[in-house]
């Protein structure tokens, strides 16, 4: 289903940051380039991760620079093959605070792509009742994003949280509700073998694969 309703972002004077490997991105956010902050939401192991990577080493391969920033231990098997894998800088955060101030480094560095992986493990523990700047450092968080992604493309990892009557939504709440460009939900279907993927106006079906995806839109 060409073209979507994202399409005519793609006709703007906007330069894409790096060739990549997944159009369906392009069709979903109207084109990656700096300024857009992207959010990729969905439950554990359904591959948000990957598409990350996936990225990162196409951004890699096109010789720009590229930034990680997690809240776990990155693997091996992550890092291993990565092409020109000296314009990769990867950070270690354990904290609202070091991500804070990870952030507030990158303002002053050249990257064509920075990934956050995990931001909702390190919100969330700031959140809950017991700390009264919770939210405030939430829109602190969602200011600095902000900031980087004036030169950068942005891309997060966001988990999902019940919101009752058996349904979900993505995590953080209404508070971090406008901090990505877009949204993109990303839910396993009942067969396991592809993930629907979509923004609030349209929706794809696919399968990430080492080499790319294989896409079919849906009406």
């Amino acid at each position: 289903m060409f073209p979507t309703p994202c399409d005519w972002l793609l006709r703007q004077n906007k330069k894409l940051s790096f060739p990549h490997t997944l159009p369906v991105l392009d069709q979903l956010t109207g084109g990656l380039h700096p300024g857009q902050v992207i959010e990729l939401c969905g439950p554990s192991g359904v591959g948000k991760s990957r598409v990350c990577w996936h990225l990162l080493r196409d951004c890699l391969h096109a010789g720009k620079k590229a930034v990680v920033v997690s809240s776990r231990k990155i693997l091996g098997s992550d890092l291993k093959n990565l092409p020109n894998s000296t314009n990769l800088s990867v950070s270690y955060v354990s904290s609202v605070y070091e991500l804070l101030t990870t952030l507030a480094a990158l303002e002053s560095m050249q990257a064509s792509l920075i990934v956050i992986d995990g931001v909702q493990s390190l919100l969330q523990a700031v959140l809950g009742a017991a700390n009264f700047r919770g939210h405030a450092l939430l829109n602190d968080v969602k200011c600095a994003i902000s900031t980087v992604a004036v030169k950068s493309l942005v891309m997060y990892t966001n988990g999902l949280v019940s919101v009752g009557d058996g349904n979900h939504g993505p995590a953080l709440g209404r508070a971090w509700e406008m901090a990505p460009s877009v949204r993109i939900m990303m839910l396993k279907e009942p067969d396991g073998g592809r993930v629907m993927w979509r923004n609030r106006e349209c929706t794809a079906r696919l399968v990430v694969g080492d080499l790319g995806v294989t896409i079919t839109w849906c009406d």
